[in-house]
């Protein structure tokens, strides 16, 4: 190249360098992007300041943001609450998207972190979502629930529109449908059996626990395999920063919870175990309660990049009930064992694109099963059921315009194996029980979904959905439509009304005519017999975030039918029994009622007052005439006052008062004598009322606890929470018994009930 033919590059370069920021002058461009925990979650409501143009905007709900700009250099500061400062430069000449990626900051700021709570119902509130609860695991830690150990199923039934069972039970109603109409996950994972100890504890170790999402109507397409609820249990799921250890010793059991990284930002593990030692204190008595239950949870978290997490985890509980007596001059041997295990397993695979599609990829094993076994002398009763479910579950959903706009799709399949009932009996058991193996089935649930979320303006945000959902057994198939849809109208800022609906549909039922779940509940699939539940609900809510003392305030009104809802005739006992599947009934339901909640999620003062104003009915051809009677899931008035005071640095002081209606039974009203078909005496018929027309006694209990912990700087953290269950020890009814008076012979229906008083105390720690 000639001197002058170098010259004139150089002027053209240097000219279009001076001339560039003019060029680019008035030109719009578009900024997207997300805001990440290093090696964590998106950061919801994040703040993003950009210089020149002196611009503030919040990241949505699930860390993501979009704003027009002026083309050319930027300066970008984001931050958050317990996070440091990012900062940038950028030079935008085209639509960019980005991903800033924020560190927890170490020390006393890390505990703000902690006690800033990132499933805010404030964000709830900007959402179109209904019925929809998000707790932490610092909102479960601190309830005086049964024994002071943290429960998650305990705390849940705190929540409006959702009834606890029996004392101590883990089952929970919601808007007036069974205990098997809630899909409980872990990790994606469906959970057959969530109690321990029959029913008085559940099988989630709180320490492991990440947040909870309750969601009772307006369900996305994402969910669906039930009619009532869905609770998604999400485990601790971020790389961790160091080594951490937590443990807790209580009356009731004690639990150890252990946190490593493997590899810097990239690889950690943690693991989690508990176990009861009730049988071991017991024998301190010189009295033996052979029974003990212990669950183990693990998780390996790898973030190869900012962009993918690779994850799996495990979990497994188990029951354990051994009663024998050898055989001597006074007594007969005897054996009598019960074992029950659930476990699952979940790898998970997700890719984060920031202004693109976002793919969550999970791959699931999850089982339960029980025995029992009870040998007299030569004679024996042994019994075993099991369900094992194989799945896949695959996602992707990308932001669109607006603070709320998104597109979701996805696919999920599970197989489904159940062995319902095998018994064995040999001797005198064969008298009452034959040998007998219910054919075992294998059944394909499938289902694809879109969902689209739009924001129409500022006051309007819409969302529609389709789940086609499908059961495949045998030579039998079902496909289901479940549309969703939702709207929301703002108000003002901070106020909004909402309206949804949702229909949902279930392919899985658990079998049983008791009041409680029992061990020997029997989980069944569809059949060509046995049509799927199905749901259409709508609910509308008026909901209010009062910002400055953070209290949020709903009201929300619902209306559930129902049809193919299981049943069995009367005087069916499925007690073991093989035949059950001939037994059953489908029916229709339907479920109306009122919601009140107000929440205060910050401040010396935090919890929530909820209320419940409920009405739940059935129908069945085959019994009672054929009339609509209340349900046994229909309880009129329940409310909840669930409170934490922190009064100082180092004490702070919980409550729960509840208030429970109590639930529905058929009683004998009457008795008539009639003469014995063989003519050699005559036989007492018992006269019933119609079908659940009466109720247990209302009930109302308090709950107290008081906890201390030591210096929160230091590195060694301990605390001890005391307190006691049934303050006032008003025991609620787990049940009727006829009781005969001993002078005129009359009956009369008591209400025993199972615990009174229960003080509790336990020690935590973690470092």
């Amino acid at each position: 190249m000639s001197s002058r033919s170098m010259k004139v590059a150089t002027f053209a370069n240097l000219l279009l360098f001076l001339w560039f920021p003019v060029l680019l002058f008035g030109q719009t461009v578009q900024l997207k992007g997300v805001v990440k925990e290093a090696g964590g979650e998106n950061l919801p409501h994040a703040t993003i300041f950009i210089l020149p143009d002196s611009i503030f905007i919040p990241s949505d709900l699930e860390g993501y943001f979009s704003v027009k700009l002026k083309a050319g250099y930027k300066s970008i500061r984001v931050s958050y609450t317990g996070y440091e400062s990012y900062f940038s430069n950028l030079l935008l000449s085209k639509d960019t998207s980005v991903a800033f990626f924020l560190n927890p900051v170490i020390g006393q700021l890390r505990e703000v972190a902690v006690t800033a709570n990132p499933y805010s119902l404030e964000n709830l509130l900007r959402s179109g979502r209904t019925g929809t609860t998000t707790l932490s695991r610092k909102d479960i830690s601190a309830i005086p629930v049964m024994g002071g150990e943290a429960d998650i199923i305990k705390t849940v039934q705190l929540l409006p529109g959702t009834v606890r069972g029996m004392e101590g039970s883990s089952d929970f109603f919601v808007r007036g449908g069974a205990a098997d109409q809630n899909l409980v996950l872990l990790d994606g994972a469906p959970i057959y059996n969530t109690s321990h100890l029959f029913g008085f504890i559940s099988v989630f170790n709180p320490d492991v626990l990440e947040k909870t999402e309750a969601i009772t109507g307006g369900f996305p397409a994402e969910y669906g395999g039930r009619l009532s609820s869905i609770l998604d249990i999400t485990s601790r799921n971020k790389v961790a920063p160091k080594t951490h250890v937590a443990g807790n010793i209580g009356l009731i059991a004690s639990r150890l919870f252990v946190e490593q990284p493997l590899l810097k930002d990239k690889l950690s593990i943690w693991v989690a175990g508990r176990r009861t030692y009730v049988d071991q204190v017991i024998k301190l008595t010189g009295q033996e309660l052979p029974y003990y239950f212990y669950d183990l949870n693990g998780k390996v978290i790898f973030q190869p990049t900012n962009y993918d997490q690779f994850s799996f985890s495990y979990f497994r509980g188990e029951d354990n009930l051994n009663l024998s007596q050898a055989e001597d001059e006074d007594n007969y041997g005897f054996t009598s064992t019960y074992t029950a295990a659930s476990k699952s397993q979940v790898a998970r695979w997700r890719h984060w694109n920031p202004g693109g599609w976002n793919t969550d990829l999970s791959l699931f094993h999850t089982s339960f099963d029980y025995s029992i076994i009870n040998i007299f002398q030569e004679d024996q009763l042994k019994a075993f059921s099991n369900i094992e479910d194989y799945g896949l579950k695959f996602s992707f959903q990308k932001k669109t315009a607006g603070e709320e706009g998104r597109l979701q799709s996805g696919f999920e399949w599970i197989r489904h194996g159940v062995s319902p009932n095998v018994v064995s009996s040999t001797g005198l058991f064969t008298d009452f029980l034959d040998n007998s193996v219910a054919e075992g089935i294998v059944a394909h649930e499938v289902a694809a979904y879109l969902q689209h979320d739009w924001q129409l303006s500022d006051r309007w945000l819409f969302g529609t959905g389709v789940r086609v959902s499908a059961g495949l057994v045998q030579e039998k198939e079902y496909v289901i439509p479940e549309p969703r849809f939702f709207a929301r109208y703002a108000l003002q800022e901070n106020q909004a009304l909402k309206l949804s609906y949702s229909r949902m549909a279930q392919y899985m039922h658990r079998i049983s005519n008791s009041a409680i779940s029992t061990p020997t509940d029997i989980w069944y699939t569809v059949t060509d017999s046995i049509q799927p539940q199905k749901a259409h609900q709508v609910s509308m809510a008026w909901q209010n975030f009062l910002t400055e003392p953070k209290i949020f305030l709903s009201a929300e009104a619902y209306y559930k039918s129902m049809t193919d809802l299981i049943g069995f005739e009367e005087g069916t006992n499925l007690v073991l029994n093989p035949d059950f599947e001939s037994k059953l009934i489908q029916g229709k339901g339907r479920a109306y009622g009122l919601e009140l909640l107000l929440r205060k999620e910050a401040g010396s003062l935090t919890g929530w007052l909820s209320y419940t104003l409920a009405w739940s009915w059935r129908q069945y051809n085959e019994i009672n005439s054929g009339n609509w009677f209340p349900s046994r899931y229909d309880r009129r008035h329940n409310g909840a006052l669930v409170m934490q005071y922190k009064l100082s640095n180092r004490w702070s002081a919980s409550m729960v008062w509840e208030y429970i209606s109590g639930s529905r039974f058929t009683p004998v009203i009457g008795q008539y004598v009639v003469i014995s078909p063989v003519l050699s005496g005559v036989d007492i018929i018992p006269l019933y009322s119609g079908i659940n027309e009466v109720k247990l006694s209302d009930t109302h209990r308090l709950d107290l606890g008081i906890r201390y912990q030591n210096n929160p700087d230091n590195r060694f953290r301990w605390n001890l929470f005391a307190g006691v269950n049934n303050l006032y020890n008003r025991a609620s009814p787990i049940g009727i018994f006829i009781e005969q008076d001993e002078i005129d012979g009359s009956l009369r229906y008591i209400q025993p009930g199972l615990f009174g008083l229960l003080p509790f105390i336990n020690f935590g720690f973690h470092f």
